[in-house]
Order: structure tokens, then C-alpha cells, then sequence
């Protein structure tokens, strides 16, 4: 494992799993007050275009690469969420291996799975002729979009974003993924679509299958969405069916 601290190799070794990725660190990190969110392409570098770009299908090469071409490696990544605990919790409730465990669940761990539910769901969508192009990558790496739905012609009639099974158990939660892809459904006016897999096959959750409070609630979270990535998003979505 690339320029990696001896403890953390070990760690590894021993196998991380799903397990790591505790909810209150979740919040701490991603939806909660102060979210820092470390782990996105602005900070480190885009992990699903990582893989597709070398065709990683296994963790230790996923770390090799992502060591080299991050921005953050995840040494200093662990160093970051850790620290920030003290302007979440007030104090370091978890020790740095316990932190370690966690970034490297959310960094490699979902990022391989995702990239694998990705391939399940490209099989899926051709078998019930649901046509899909690949995405620019800032709506990939800012805005939750995995995938563009086309119809014959061509045009982009929707917006997908791909998630794992574990998406749907409270998953009004992830507020970050329904604000982005409202945000560029506003702009665009062409709508979003979630599908998250069971086994192999995908459920589909979009605005119009929500009620109306939770309607409500989506659309709020879109206006606050970062002024900035908006900006730069903007001039790609307004020639997306030109």
C-alpha cells in the first residue's frame, strides 16, 4: 500500500469492512452541523473516475492510485476527520485508528462497491431498454448524476444517480444527493431519477413518487445548494441537448 503509515497497513491487512462506516461520523462528516466532506473530487480526486480511468477492480491497487493522484492522500485525510471531531462532538470520541478505518471504508470500500453496482445497473438498464451515455464528469463528481438517460434521438430526459441497496433505509438522510440533483433539475428543467439495486435488479425513486412535505423539503435544499459548483455546472447544462 503506497507511502502508507506501518499501523495503517496493518489495519488493512486485517480487513476493513463495511462496518467501519458509522453513522454518527456520517453526520459528522457529510449531514450533520459543520459538514466537511473530505472526500470530494474538489479535495482528493474523483474515485469512480479513478477506477473506470484504470480499470481498478480491487483495493489495493484503488489505494496505490489514489495515493499517487489525490490531491489529499489518506493519511492526511484520517488526520482531517479526526480533528474535526473536536468542532462536532467537543472532544475526540473515536481514536485515529478507529477514523483511519472509517475514511478508508468511505474512500475505497464505497467507491469499489459503487463502481460495481454501476456495472450491474448498466446490464440492468439495457435489458428493460432504458438508453444511458455516460455523464461530463463535474455532474458525476458534484452532483450525484451516475448516468444520463437519452431517447432515440438522443436527447437527455433524465437524470440517474445509482445507489446501493442501503440507500433506500432512511434515505431522505442523504440530502446532499437529492439537493444536487434538484439544483441541475431546475436548471435544466429535465428530471432526476434514483435507482438503488435489490440484487440485481434496480428501484426507481424520483420527486413526483414523494409527498408533497418531502417535495417541499427537496426543493428547499436545492436553493442552497453551493453558489459556486451552480456557476460552474450552469454553462455545461444550458448545451446538454444542443
Amino acid at each position: 500500500m503506497a507511502e502508507l503509515p506501518e499501523n495503517y497497513k496493518r489495519l488493512i491487512a486485517l480487513g476493513i469492512t463495511k462496518l467501519a462506516n458509522l453513522p454518527d461520523l456520517n453526520d459528522m462528516t457529510d449531514r450533520g452541523r459543520y459538514p466537511m466532506k473530505p472526500w470530494t473530487a474538489e479535495k482528493t480526486v474523483g474515485t469512480i473516475g479513478l477506477i473506470k480511468k484504470h480499470k481498478i477492480i480491487d483495493e489495493e491497487s484503488f489505494v496505490q492510485r489514489f495515493q499517487e493522484e489525490s490531491k489529499i492522500p489518506l493519511e492526511i485525510l484520517t488526520d482531517q476527520v479526526y480533528e474535526h471531531q473536536i468542532k462536532y462532538f467537543g472532544r475526540y470520541r473515536y481514536d485515529k485508528e478507529t477514523i483511519f478505518k472509517y475514511t478508508y471504508c468511505c474512500i475505497v470500500i464505497n467507491s469499489l462497491q459503487g463502481s460495481s453496482t454501476e456495472r450491474v445497473f448498466d446490464i440492468w438498464a439495457s435489458a428493460n431498454n432504458i438508453n444511458i451515455v455516460e455523464p461530463h464528469p463535474l455532474l458525476d463528481e458534484k452532483f450525484h448524476t451516475d448516468r444520463l438517460q437519452i431517447d432515440g434521438a438522443g436527447k437527455v430526459i433524465g437524470f440517474i444517480s445509482i445507489k446501493p441497496n442501503s440507500f433506500h433505509y432512511n434515505y431522505i438522510q442523504y440530502s446532499d444527493v437529492f439537493a444536487g440533483l434538484q439544483a441541475i433539475s431546475n436548471i435544466t428543467g429535465i428530471p432526476w431519477k434514483i435507482y438503488y439495486r435489490v440484487e440485481d435488479s434496480f428501484t426507481l425513486i424520483q420527486l413526483s413518487s414523494l409527498n408533497e412535505d418531502l417535495q417541499k423539503l427537496i426543493m428547499n435544499w436545492a436553493t442552497d445548494y453551493s453558489k459556486d459548483e451552480i456557476k460552474e455546472i450552469t454553462p455545461i447544462l444550458n448545451n446538454i441537448n444542443k
